[in-house]
């Protein structure tokens, strides 16, 4: 059987607040949100993206690179030169795995937290 597609669920102006234009994806499967992502846009600079979770019984099915692909595109769209991953703690493994496996670049920040760099996103 063929798995459903994702479908989406998005506000790209969900807050303003100090410059930035915040913004949430979601995507859901089966009328099931699986995941959120949330950050703001810096206008013409770079896309950070705060936070990204996905389910923990739908992780390792691609739905994490898929959003952050989703979000590449529309950083692009936007004319960001970079998207950032930003507070990725450094015990994240998995997450920084995907990261790098999509040519993200780690930014230390302290002992415990990084961002990762996508450039061009």
């Amino acid at each position: 059987m063929k798995a459903s597609p994702l479908q989406w669920k998005t506000d790209w102006c969900f807050e303003q607040s100090q410059q930035r234009r915040h913004y949430v994806i979601e995507p859901w499967l089966d009328g099931r949100r699986v995941g959120r992502a949330h950050g703001w846009f810096e206008s013409g600079e770079r896309f950070v993206l705060e936070k990204i979770e996905i389910d923990s019984r739908q992780r390792s099915r691609g739905y994490g690179s898929t959003v952050i692909e989703r979000l590449r595109q529309k950083a692009r769209d936007e004319g960001c030169r970079e998207l950032v991953i930003n507070n990725v703690r450094a015990s994240n493994h998995r997450a920084i795995s995907l990261y790098e496996a999509l040519g993200a670049k780690a930014v230390p920040l302290s002992s415990s937290l990084c961002a990762f760099a996508i450039s061009p996103p």
